[in-house]
């Protein structure tokens, strides 16, 4: 059984913002693993003791942040890029959609007095599923080199990552309402997709190096929910020691992101032998 612990709440504050981008970007050099950027909160300023309700609070708002801080860098491309207005504005629709039926997810398991806290977790995801590619062709206007992966991801890996999360759903005990879970999983997926077609046919009107860059953003925005797929959406919210180490690390090699079977079945490995715990390359 998945313990809730009151002692890990600064960890658990971690997966409230998955989307404040201050990172330094690196000279173009292709390599075996680009992670996704890490946006996470600045626990230096969060008091220890604090109430349920005002960590609920606080990761709300870290997530509206978020949505500012992606759709202010959206309006920016928007001017950098004229000729694609219309192209980026159905991407934008596209996307609204997804994170609609993310947050129908997100609603579908109970926590307590923290559920707050994990829908705005969850929400975050779905945030990063349209920064993580946009923030490539912003910094491409801005004339600054991308690193970027030798690893390709698929739809077909997302499409097998959906197959067995909606699998670990039925399978799962605690939870109570499986059907209306793997339903809005299904929904989720259908959305995803349609994101994912709209982006190709958005790729298939550009040139040159805007057109690659816009590709690499794809790439990584596959590896992005590669990522939030296998976890199940365990890594967030208030969460115990015991559940972070058997999850994704965020840090993790794309190696060790398309190793990974599925949190479920990591959780059960840990549960056979208390002892034992993935081991992260």
């Amino acid at each position: 059984m998945k313990k809730i612990i009151y002692a890990v709440i600064l960890m658990a504050l971690t997966s409230c913002n998955q989307f404040k981008s201050n990172k330094t970007i690196a000279d173009n050099a292709a390599c075996d693993s680009i992670m996704a950027e890490s946006h996470q909160t600045n626990n230096d300023t969060i008091e220890p003791l604090q109430t349920q309700a005002e960590i609920n609070e606080a990761c709300y708002n870290e997530y509206v942040a978020n949505e500012d801080s992606v759709e202010n860098e959206f309006q920016k491309l928007l001017e950098a890029f004229p000729q694609y207005r219309k192209e980026f504005l159905k991407e934008k629709d596209a996307w609204k959609k997804y994170q609609e039926a993310v947050h129908e997810v997100s609603i579908c398991e109970n926590h307590g007095s923290s559920t707050p806290m994990y829908v705005s977790a969850v929400l975050s995801q779905g945030t990063q599923i349209r920064g993580v590619p946009q923030h490539y062709l912003y910094l491409h206007a801005q004339g600054k080199n991308i690193p970027y992966s030798k690893t390709i991801f698929s739809p077909k890996m997302i499409a097998d990552a959906y197959s067995a999360y909606i699998t670990a759903v039925g399978k799962d005990e605690y939870i109570e309402q499986k059907t209306k879970y793997q339903e809005s999983l299904r929904k989720e997926q259908k959305n995803w997709n349609e994101l994912l077609e709209c982006r190709k046919k958005t790729s298939l009107l550009l040139t040159d190096d805007i057109k690659k860059v816009y590709d690499i953003g794809t790439n990584q925005m596959l590896r992005t929910k590669l990522y939030q797929l296998k976890n199940q959406n365990q890594d967030l919210g208030m969460i115990s020691g015991e559940v972070l180490k058997c999850a994704l690390p965020e840090d993790c090699s794309d190696k060790a992101l398309m190793d990974y079977p599925g949190f479920d079945i990591i959780w059960a490995k840990h549960c056979e032998n208390l002892d034992w715990y993935p081991k992260f390359d």
